[in-house]
């Protein structure tokens, strides 16, 4: 596929994407009150259209004040908590796994049945007691070790982590599997039978292969992160994207295209060079 019909497909798939959403931020509009109203849908849906396609004006929960430029603060802010999210939950996956595998091996299966434990326990639930838990320090020895509620000053270091831990857990338990179902391969076989060492298969041939299916599984930890983000905006008081769409039909579509199309094309992307590299490879 050239360049050129690449792009075109791409924004073709954008453009399904959106209207995607806006029949979703219409569907309010044909239950309302509890009775359907498919005419008032209908409408409401090609006012989205255009509005969306002509770059018209968007407004606030009130319907006086503009959405823009609001809502980009409210973007850049949790896009900023949930990047760095991302990088924190990744790197103790990865410190977890890379423990696991090197250090306490003959241990693993205790340790994924620890994994399977931690991730039972509900995102509310862990959020809760991190907070308690800067709180007793607070009352017991005076230190702050983070903001725990945004009220003048804004809380970050420990919304971060809020939203890194839960899914660390599910991304070690996937790592973990990825990895086992690589040592199983023949060639990890020719490389134990050449006298490599196990750290030196690790690193150099088995996580570079596992690249593809972690790759994979970013997409359900990307929105199992949102979720996990939207529970944060309340307990922490921070009034981010998430919280900010719940107000309405205007936040929340112009919420969803922000959301979904920069991290749609960056996928796409990363698609194209992921296979254009197999296909060189093959």
């Amino acid at each position: 596929m050239t360049v050129v019909k690449k792009l075109v497909s791409l924004f073709l798939q954008c453009i399904i994407g959106v209207e995607v959403l806006i029949l979703i931020a219409a569907f309010p509009v044909l239950f309302a009150n509890l009775t359907i109203h498919i005419k008032e849908y209908f409408h409401a849906i090609l006012e989205l259209n255009v509005k969306v396609f002509t770059l018209g004006d968007f407004f606030t929960a009130d319907g006086k004040n503009s959405l823009f430029p609001f809502i980009f603060d409210r973007y850049f802010e949790s896009m900023k908590i949930l990047g760095l999210g991302i990088v924190t939950a990744c790197l103790i996956a990865f410190l977890i796994t890379y423990l696991s595998l090197i250090v306490f091996r003959k241990r693993l299966k205790a340790i994924k049945y620890l994994l399977e434990l931690l991730e039972s326990i509900p995102d509310l639930m862990l959020i809760l007691l991190l907070q308690m838990v800067v709180i007793l320090i607070y009352q017991k020895t005076g230190i702050k070790l983070a903001q725990v509620v945004s009220v003048r000053e804004k809380a970050f270091l420990l919304p971060v982590i809020s939203v890194s831990i839960p899914i660390s857990f599910y991304i070690t338990k996937v790592f973990i599997h990825y990895i086992e179902e690589e040592l199983e391969k023949q060639y990890i076989t020719l490389a134990k039978a050449k006298g490599l060492t196990f750290p030196y298969i690790l690193n150099l041939h088995v996580l570079r292969n596992i690249a593809d299916g972690m790759f994979g599984t970013s997409k359900t930890i990307f929105w199992s992160m949102l979720s996990t983000l939207l529970v944060v905006d309340y307990l922490f008081n921070m009034n981010g994207l998430l919280r900010v769409m719940l107000t309405g039909r205007d936040p929340f579509i112009i919420g969803c295209i922000l959301i979904f199309v920069p991290f749609f094309i960056l996928y796409r992307i990363y698609e194209w060079i992921s296979f254009d590299n197999r296909k060189d490879i093959g």
